[in-house]
Protein backbone atom coordinates (compact mmCIF):
# COMPACT_ATOMS: atom_id res chain seq x y z
CA UNK A 1 0.00 0.00 0.00
CA UNK A 2 1.30 3.18 -0.69
CA UNK A 3 1.73 6.52 1.51
CA UNK A 4 -0.57 8.79 -0.09
CA UNK A 5 -3.18 5.61 0.45
CA UNK A 6 -2.65 4.73 3.82
CA UNK A 7 -2.62 8.43 4.73
CA UNK A 8 -5.99 8.94 2.85
CA UNK A 9 -7.26 6.02 4.98
CA UNK A 10 -5.86 6.91 8.45
CA UNK A 11 -7.41 10.65 7.36
CA UNK A 12 -11.02 9.19 7.09
CA UNK A 13 -10.17 6.97 9.79
CA UNK A 14 -9.98 10.07 11.87
CA UNK A 15 -12.92 11.57 10.15
CA UNK A 16 -14.78 8.48 11.14
CA UNK A 17 -14.11 8.95 14.94
CA UNK A 18 -14.93 12.51 14.94
CA UNK A 19 -12.08 14.95 13.57
CA UNK A 20 -13.15 18.29 11.81
CA UNK A 21 -11.23 19.56 8.90
CA UNK A 22 -10.32 22.81 9.22
CA UNK A 23 -11.08 25.47 6.57
CA UNK A 24 -7.54 27.00 7.05
CA UNK A 25 -4.60 25.17 5.48
CA UNK A 26 -1.27 24.43 6.83
CA UNK A 27 1.08 26.83 7.41
CA UNK A 28 3.93 24.49 6.32
CA UNK A 29 2.93 22.78 3.43
CA UNK A 30 -0.58 24.40 2.97
CA UNK A 31 -2.42 21.03 3.33
CA UNK A 32 -5.41 20.15 5.15
CA UNK A 33 -5.58 20.00 8.47
CA UNK A 34 -8.03 18.06 10.62
CA UNK A 35 -8.77 18.88 14.71
CA UNK A 36 -8.88 15.59 16.79
CA UNK A 37 -9.00 15.55 20.02
CA UNK A 38 -8.10 18.87 20.73
CA UNK A 39 -5.12 18.54 18.40
CA UNK A 40 -4.48 19.96 14.79
CA UNK A 41 -2.76 17.59 12.81
CA UNK A 42 -1.63 17.99 8.47
CA UNK A 43 -2.77 15.47 6.50
CA UNK A 44 0.09 15.60 4.70
CA UNK A 45 3.11 15.95 6.71
CA UNK A 46 1.68 14.82 10.11
CA UNK A 47 1.92 11.33 11.91
CA UNK A 48 -1.82 10.36 11.89
CA UNK A 49 -1.43 6.92 13.38
CA UNK A 50 -0.54 8.85 16.61
CA UNK A 51 -3.37 10.72 16.25
CA UNK A 52 -5.57 7.48 16.36
CA UNK A 53 -3.54 6.31 19.28
CA UNK A 54 -4.56 9.50 21.15
CA UNK A 55 -6.73 9.08 24.24
CA UNK A 56 -8.77 11.26 25.10
CA UNK A 57 -8.05 12.63 29.33
CA UNK A 58 -10.98 12.44 31.25
CA UNK A 59 -11.65 14.65 34.35
CA UNK A 60 -12.64 11.40 36.81
CA UNK A 61 -9.39 10.00 35.70
CA UNK A 62 -7.30 13.06 36.58
CA UNK A 63 -9.28 13.38 39.49
CA UNK A 64 -8.27 9.71 40.63
CA UNK A 65 -4.46 10.73 39.93
CA UNK A 66 -5.14 13.91 42.08
CA UNK A 67 -6.58 12.22 44.98
CA UNK A 68 -3.58 9.09 44.88
CA UNK A 69 -0.87 12.32 45.06
CA UNK A 70 -2.54 14.74 47.24
CA UNK A 71 -2.76 11.01 49.50
CA UNK A 72 0.82 10.26 49.44
CA UNK A 73 1.86 13.97 50.16
CA UNK A 74 -0.14 13.91 53.44
CA UNK A 75 1.23 10.52 54.18
CA UNK A 76 4.59 12.24 53.90
CA UNK A 77 3.78 15.67 55.70
CA UNK A 78 2.34 13.87 58.60
CA UNK A 79 5.61 12.01 58.92
CA UNK A 80 7.17 15.21 58.73
CA UNK A 81 4.67 16.76 61.02
CA UNK A 82 5.30 13.94 63.64
CA UNK A 83 9.20 14.95 64.11
CA UNK A 84 9.11 18.25 63.82
CA UNK A 85 9.71 20.59 67.09
CA UNK A 86 9.37 24.59 65.15
CA UNK A 87 6.39 25.52 65.72
CA UNK A 88 6.40 28.13 62.85
CA UNK A 89 7.11 24.55 60.72
CA UNK A 90 4.08 22.96 62.43
CA UNK A 91 2.13 25.95 61.69
CA UNK A 92 3.43 25.47 58.00
CA UNK A 93 2.71 21.69 57.78
CA UNK A 94 -0.89 21.76 59.66
CA UNK A 95 -1.95 23.95 57.06
CA UNK A 96 -0.44 22.43 54.20
CA UNK A 97 -2.14 19.12 55.68
CA UNK A 98 -5.32 21.01 55.86
CA UNK A 99 -5.17 22.52 52.14
CA UNK A 100 -5.04 18.61 50.89
CA UNK A 101 -7.58 17.49 52.95
CA UNK A 102 -9.67 20.34 51.48
CA UNK A 103 -8.79 19.50 48.21
CA UNK A 104 -9.29 15.58 48.90
CA UNK A 105 -13.21 16.31 49.85
CA UNK A 106 -13.74 18.48 47.14
CA UNK A 107 -12.44 15.81 44.35
CA UNK A 108 -14.88 13.70 46.21
CA UNK A 109 -18.32 14.77 44.37
CA UNK A 110 -16.07 15.01 41.31
CA UNK A 111 -15.49 11.43 41.67
CA UNK A 112 -18.77 10.34 41.74
CA UNK A 113 -19.78 11.35 38.80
Amino acid sequence: MSTTTAKMKTTVELMRRGAVMIKEPCSVCNGVQLRYKGKVYCSNHDDLAVALQAKEILFPDVAEDLKNLLLVKLKESMSLLENEKDSAELDRLVSLMTRYVELLRKLEPAQRA
